[in-house]
This record gives C-alpha cells, structure tokens and sequence, in this order.
C-alpha cells in the first residue's frame, strides 16, 4: 500500500511576496506623503471654516443688532474668505512637521490649541483638539 504524500511550499515564498507587498506599500507612502503646501491649504480651508461656524452666525450677533444679522453674517464670511492668505500664512508660522518619508506628522499650535494631523496617501486626517481652558483646570 502505497501513502501519498503532500509536498509543503517553503514559506520563503510567502516572506518574498510579503516583503515585495511591502515595499510597494512603502514605495506608495512615500511617493503620496503630502508637501507642506498641502498641508497649509487644507488647514487654512479648515480653520476657516472653523471660524465661520462658531463666529459667523446669525446666534453671534448681539440683540441690539439683530436686525443687521444677515448683513454681518455675510460680512463675517467674506471676511473671513478674502483673509485666507493672512490665515494660511498664520497656519505656516505656528506649523511644526515631522516627516517620516512615508508620511507626516504636522502640529499647529494656535491661540492656545494644539492640532496635530497625520498626513498620507495624499490626504490629512486631523486628530480632536482640547480645548485649552478645560486642560489647564484640569491640570492644576
């Protein structure tokens, strides 16, 4: 009586498709880790949209003026529009960048908030914030 035996593939093969996966991977981070031009121009988007949100708002505009609000609404937000260049170069000033050749990390340090952001693959991803008040009570 005759077993059959079945042959087993060395693994090196698979540590070579690994690596070669790798460094294809790697190879694509690096070739996609966005410059620090990129970084400024999403920051300043977001950072104005920040402030439209939270200061450009009809809830904003103090009862006296109400009826104005739509007026001061929309001179906030042009306001705010025709400054991107003042806050993108504000963003540029208070920017540090760790770059690791396959992606990078930026932190923003403004009016007391620290922003970091990871930056790969051509894209930003923007880590919460705390708010600068409620850590400095809570770290007394």
């Amino acid at each position: 009586m005759k077993l059959d035996t079945i042959q087993s593939k060395p693994s090196s093969g698979y540590i070579g498709k690994g690596a070669i996966i790798l460094t294809i991977l790697a190879g694509t981070m690096a070739f996609t880790n966005p410059p620090r031009e990129e970084y400024l121009n999403y920051a300043s988007d977001q950072l104005s949209a920040e402030i439209k949100k939270s200061i450009c708002q009809e809830s904003q505009v103090p009862e006296f003026l109400k009826g104005l609000s739509n007026t001061l609404v929309n001179t906030c937000n042009t306001l705010v529009t025709t400054q991107r260049n003042l806050i993108k170069d504000t963003i540029d000033k208070s920017t540090t960048r760790q770059n690791t050749v396959l992606f990078s990390v930026y932190t923003t340090e403004i009016a007391g908030y620290k922003y970091q952001t990871l930056g790969g693959f051509g894209n930003f991803l923007t880590f919460p914030t705390k708010d600068p008040k409620t850590s400095q009570s809570t770290s007394k």
